[in-house]
């Protein structure tokens, strides 16, 4: 018996934070909004202080991939006055 990884697992450690920000086009606020934290939280990720685990990692490589179809199934979205609204 090998302890290899199922062929179904995602490397995720490549990830960056900010650039998936900024690739959903989404500011600090929203993005944090989006994650279910605070800004100061997600501001930890992107200055590499903390680093994201589990369904938050998964959540941000889904993002970076198809950020459009995830902020649109997540209800989360922009408005001219800068509000977010679900």
């Amino acid at each position: 018996m090998t302890n290899s990884k199922p062929t179904n697992e995602v490397e995720f450690e490549n990830l960056d934070p900010l650039s998936v920000r900024t690739k959903a086009g989404l500011n600090l606020t929203e993005m944090a909004h989006l994650m279910g934290m605070s800004e100061a939280g997600y501001e930890t990720w992107e200055d590499g202080t903390r680093q994201p685990g589990g369904p938050a990692y998964k959540l941000l490589f889904l993002l970076d991939n198809n950020p459009d179809a995830i902020v649109a199934q997540l209800g989360t979205r922009k408005t001219n006055t800068g509000v977010i609204e679900n």
